[in-house]
């Protein structure tokens, strides 16, 4: 009898585990079934694109956020709610049971709230010029470093979503966690720049301050060619595109990559070669206001007469008959050569598919002819360079050495860690004698000559003005393209600007002030 209700026993239990566990499949495949039925809702917050930083690692784009909060409508909600979108509104959110997202002034996190930090590409005008823009549709480069960089920055973007399981209304399923899935979004891969963000900031502060309506500034760190500024004037909105478009001035053009006249500020470079040559900085012209060279009258400013002229002093008054005569003590074909180890009439290559113009230089066979040469020889005639190559032939003249410019540090990896890029070229196209000579030269042009508006009481500055001719001509009046190009401090550089004015009127009148400006700033922090 015992075995036998033993038996009876451990069959029941048997039995009831049997139960148990079909019970327990049975509402796991159902549980199962539920959830692979039900739909997943994702709410994409943002999609982001590599970075674009200066040389000191701060952003020129992505500067700022907005924040973005995803909401899992619930009774815990429904204050928060009200204060956002009304008591209705909350109402019928909650009872929707349906997730959604929408921006917010402050951070809100709890159970049912999450707010997320989404970057605004473009909340500043800062190098914009350089940096360019992205196509809003396709979110491709349109221009600059933007366009240049292009493959490796939208590599290096990624996105941000959350997703909730939901059932076929779409309200959130309860018993799931929501997962937030940030796809590369917060990788801090990209570009680094040359430029100083300080320095950019405060070059686009000089040149808006200015009189200049359409112009650009450079700054260049000496020896390495680094871009260190990138400035133009008018700039532009990239958030409001169509509004540049409008204008007459070309904002979204970089001009500081475009050729244009050159004129006296050329006459440093004459000057350097004919040191270079033998010449002595002594050797005297007189200058009666004007020179004939063959059927064609070359005159001074004004006509002014200025006597028996030093090089110091005709590059101090600017004499234009002064170098008339220099150059033709000179060999125009080693001079045009020299001209090519300065870097122009070649283009500039500052990053990958952000290039200068060629710009100018006349033919060989040109400069035999008398009245190519005259003009030649004072920054005219068949000559163009851009603001950046004449920077570039400035730092040469500042160190003997040309150093191709660049604007490109290198490149940052996703834990932000910078790979250097190659160094460009650089080689000796100047003795120091040279070099020791030219920079009194310039001085003098600061301190005593025509560019005495750029001379600061902080530090010595030297430079060269200059005024040219276009040969374009707007309501029957020429437009003159107006410079002053420079470096300092001046026994020891460690800047070169050059400051470019596209309708001016002289260059010591716009330019020098906006020079002068540029390096008193550097120097001071402001």
């Amino acid at each position: 009898m015992r075995k036998r209700a033993v038996c009876l026993f451990s069959l029941f239990s048997l039995c009831l585990l049997f139960l148990t566990v079909r019970i327990i499949a049975i509402s796991a495949r159902d549980y199962s079934a539920a959830a692979q039925s039900a739909g997943r809702k994702t709410i994409e917050l943002g999609s982001s694109r590599g970075k674009i930083y200066d040389r000191a690692l701060n952003p020129l784009v992505d500067c700022e956020s907005r924040l973005v909060a995803v909401f899992t409508p619930g009774v815990g909600t429904k204050k928060t709610l009200g204060e956002l979108f009304g008591t209705e509104r909350a109402k019928e959110i909650v009872e929707s049971g349906r997730p959604f997202s929408a921006e917010v002034k402050k951070r809100i996190n709890n159970e049912y709230i999450r707010t997320f930090e989404i970057p605004i590409r473009y909340n500043s005008s800062l190098a914009c010029q350089l940096v360019g823009y992205v196509d809003p549709e396709s979110g491709n480069g349109i221009s600059g470093i933007e366009k240049g960089y292009n493959d490796y920055l939208k590599e290096n973007g990624g996105k941000l979503s959350v997703s909730f399981e939901v059932d076929a209304a779409g309200r959130v399923l309860q018993g799931f966690d929501k997962e937030i899935r940030d796809e590369n979004f917060s990788s801090k891969a990209g570009v680094v720049l040359t430029v100083d963000g300080r320095i950019q900031k405060l070059t686009e502060a000089a040149l808006e301050k200015s009189s200049i309506t359409s112009g650009c500034a450079v700054v260049m760190h000496v020896l390495t060619g680094e871009i260190l500024a990138m400035a133009n004037k008018p700039s532009f909105d990239r958030n409001n595109l169509a509004a540049a478009l409008k204008s007459k001035l070309s904002p979204f053009v970089n001009k500081t990559l475009e050729a244009y006249s050159a004129g006296s500020v050329f006459k440093s470079i004459i000057a350097s070669y004919a040191l270079e040559s033998g010449i002595d900085e002594k050797t005297k012209f007189t200058c009666k206001g004007s020179c004939r060279v063959g059927d064609t009258v070359f005159t001074c400013y004004n006509e002014k007469a200025h006597g028996e002229q030093t090089m110091k002093q005709a590059l101090c008054n600017s004499c234009n008959t002064y170098f008339v005569n220099l150059i033709e003590r000179l060999d125009t074909d080693g001079l045009l050569l020299f001209c090519r180890n300065l870097g122009f009439e070649r283009q500039t290559k500052l990053a990958e598919n952000v290039l200068g113009a060629r710009g100018c230089l006349p033919e060989s066979e040109l400069l035999r002819l008398p009245g190519e040469r005259a003009n030649f020889s004072f920054g005219q005639g068949r000559l163009s360079v851009t603001p950046v190559q004449l920077a570039a032939a400035y730092n040469a003249i500042a160190t003997g050495y040309y150093s191709e410019p660049t604007a490109v540090y290198g490149l940052a990896n996703e834990d932000g860690l910078v790979k250097k890029a190659p160094s460009g070229e650089k080689r000796r196209v100047l003795s120091d004698n040279t070099v020791r000579k030219m920079k009194k030269l310039l001085l003098a042009v600061v301190s005593g000559g025509n560019a005495q508006k750029a001379k600061s009481r902080l530090l010595k500055l030297c430079g060269k003005t200059g005024t040219a001719q276009s040969g374009i001509f707007e309501d029957g009046r020429e437009i003159c393209r107006t410079w002053f190009a420079g470096f300092f401090p001046a026994e020891n550089p460690h800047y070169i600007i050059v400051v470019m004015n596209e309708d001016g009127e002289g260059g010591s009148v716009e330019c020098a002030p906006v020079f002068r400006k540029i390096a008193e700033n550097i120097v001071t922090g402001d």
